[in-house]
C-alpha cells in the first residue's frame, strides 16, 4: 500500500469512531471555551508533537509520519466537532467529519444557500426558505447510502493527495534533524488550522454545496 493510499485510509469517517464517553467529555469541554481559543489549543497541540517527532531525524523520524498523522486525527477529530459543540450544533458524528473534510479538500464548498442546477447537503435542522438548486438532507447519507459512502471516499482520497504533496517536504528532510521538526511542526499546523476553519465555515452554514458531478448524480 503507497504512503497516499495509507494516509486516505487514515482520513476515512472520521469521528464516527469516537466512545460514548469521549463524545461526553468534548461536549463539557467545549462549552467552556471560544472558538478562536479551541482552535489555538488544538493547533498547539499538533505543532508541538510535529517538532518533536521531526526533529528526532534519520528512520526513525520518517517512520514517525504515520503516528503522528493519526495523532492529528485524534485532535482534529475532537477540534472540529468541539466547534460545533461551541456554536450549539447537535453533532453528527457519523458525517459531520466527512463533509467538513470535503470542504477542506474543495470537494464541496460551505453555503448559505443552492445555487441553480446544484446539489446541497442540508447541514442544520433549521427551516430554510426554498433554493434554487436540489436540497438532501442530512439523514440521507447515514449507513450504506450511495451518496454518503461515495462523499467519504471521495473526501479521503482528495484529502489524502492534499496532504501527500506537503508531505514530499517533510520526507525530503526528514532525515535532518532540527530541520525536519520546523517542516513538520508547518505542516501539521497547516493540516489542523485548515480543518478547524473549515469546520468553523461548516457549522456557521446551511449547506454544503457539492462541487462533484459524479457524487451530485447520486442525489
Amino acid at each position: 500500500m503507497s504512503l497516499q493510499e495509507e494516509i486516505a485510509q487514515v482520513f476515512k469517517n472520521w469521528g464516527s469512531d469516537l466512545l460514548e464517553a469521549e463524545r461526553k467529555a468534548l461536549r463539557e469541554k467545549a462549552d467552556k471555551y471560544t472558538v478562536s481559543d479551541w482552535k489555538a489549543e488544538h493547533i498547539a497541540y499538533v505543532v508541538g508533537s510535529g517538532v518533536l517527532t521531526g526533529a528526532i531525524g534519520g528512520p526513525v523520524g520518517l517512520a514517525a509520519i504515520l503516528p503522528d498523522l493519526l495523532w492529528c486525527k485524534k485532535v482534529g477529530t475532537q477540534g472540529c466537532l468541539g466547534i460545533g459543540y461551541i456554536k450549539g450544533y447537535d453533532i453528527d458524528y457519523e458525517n459531520d467529519m466527512n463533509m467538513i473534510l470535503a470542504v477542506w479538500s474543495d470537494l464541496a464548498e460551505a453555503a448559505v444557500s443552492v445555487p441553480a442546477g446544484k446539489v446541497g447537503i442540508k447541514v442544520s435542522n433549521k427551516i430554510l426558505p426554498k433554493v434554487a438548486g436540489k436540497v438532501v438532507e442530512k439523514v440521507i447519507l447515514k449507513g450504506s447510502s450511495k451518496i454518503g459512502a461515495k462523499l467519504a471516499a471521495k473526501a479521503a482520497s482528495k484529502a489524502a493527495t492534499k496532504l501527500t504533496a506537503k508531505l514530499a517536504a517533510k520526507t525530503g528532510v526528514g532525515w535532518i534533524p532540527l530541520i525536519g521538526g520546523v517542516v513538520s511542526g508547518g505542516i501539521n499546523w497547516w493540516l489542523l488550522s485548515g480543518l478547524l476553519d473549515a469546520a468553523d465555515a461548516y457549522y456557521k452554514s446551511d449547506y454544503i454545496v457539492l462541487k462533484d458531478d459524479e457524487i451530485s448524480s447520486l442525489a
